[in-house]
């Protein structure tokens, strides 16, 4: 979270001109957050592993190296244009190992649809269709998202004039629809369903959940709730869309100009929407850190009001377990 925070302030920083740093010092923070998310599966929630196979997804392996791949490309391009003011690198090189890793998301998803659907002398069963449907979901987007990006690639290196940037923001909008219905948590049966004891888990996401409730962690709502079909963390994780679809509309007027006002908008008033976002996911780290130090330097019993407080706090920012996806 603090990674991601100070990418986008010095980010903000560099296009305000408020600063002249290299680029390669602006991007520092976004690549030791990709360290950081390396220790985890880059993966869609998988419910069980299909039909007995023992393999992890190909986009959870690729996703890392194409990624920075991007953005070193990215940062090649544009540090040459500070310094040259001529690019080192053509801009649909620079977009290549994106379109790549997009690509291989899409054939990933349907290859585990495939998988997931029953034999031949199987019938279709709920449980098949509730487990099929994520990754159903994530190739839609993929499709819309594929076209968003070879759109916005178009667009960057001049080659369709008359595309509108109102044109991308409706691609990306349509291929967000569909990744939200994932990237949030929503109620699935066979994803969210209690793990039973002694039961071993292949899933990604109920690793995730097991590893948020042990250690020192404290019952809260949240424990409660992974029943419902619409409780706190999933209010959250909606709300979390918010400020990233008021980031999109924003920049699609400031680049657009509609208003002719809006392309005097402040870029710290444009980027406020993440600036939030991202700070609330900070405040909530340091605090999560904070209780687990005091309960190991704890030797005596913990308080009720103490338990109470913590309890709130944490059923308040629960929405940031499922919805920082």
């Amino acid at each position: 979270h603090a990674a991601l925070f100070c990418f986008t302030l010095l980010l903000a920083l560099r296009v305000d001109g408020r600063t002249d740093s290299s680029w390669w010092i602006i991007f520092i923070p976004l690549w030791l957050f990709h360290g950081v998310a390396a220790r985890g599966r880059f993966s869609m929630p998988a419910p069980s592993l299909p039909h007995g196979r023992h393999w992890a997804p190909c986009h959870s392996v690729v996703a890392a190296p194409l990624l920075i791949a991007f953005e070193l490309l990215l940062c090649i391009y544009l540090e040459s244009l500070r310094v040259k003011n001529h690019p080192a690198v053509d801009m649909k090189i620079v977009f290549l190992p994106l379109l790549t890793f997009e690509v291989i998301i899409l054939v990933d998803n349907f290859r585990m649809c495939k998988a997931l659907m029953p034999g031949d002398e199987e019938s279709m069963s709920d449980e098949a269709i509730w487990e099929t449907l994520p990754h159903f979901w994530v190739a839609i987007s993929m499709v819309f998202l594929i076209a968003a990006t070879t759109f916005t690639l178009l667009k960057l290196s001049g080659d369709v004039g008359a595309l509108g940037w109102w044109d991308l923001f409706i691609n990306y909008g349509i291929a967000e629809c569909f990744a939200f219905l994932v990237c949030t948590r929503w109620f699935n049966p066979m994803i969210h369903r209690p793990p039973t004891h002694g039961e071993a888990s292949s899933s990604s996401s109920a690793i995730r959940y097991r590893d948020w409730e042990s250690g020192l962690v404290l019952p809260s709502l949240e424990d409660h709730e992974q029943e419902r079909i619409c409780g706190l963390p999933d209010i959250g994780g909606h709300l979390m869309k918010i400020p990233l679809v008021v980031f999109q509309v924003l920049l699609c007027m400031r680049l657009e100009g509609t208003p002719p006002s809006a392309r005097y908008i402040p870029i710290f008033a444009l980027f406020s929407p993440l600036f939030i976002l991202q700070g609330a996911g900070v405040l909530f780290s340091i605090g999560r850190l904070v209780e687990k130090v005091v309960l190991l330097l704890r030797n005596g019993p913990v308080s009720p009001n103490y338990l109470t407080v913590s309890s709130k706090v944490r059923d308040c920012f629960a929405f940031l377990h499922h919805g920082s996806r």
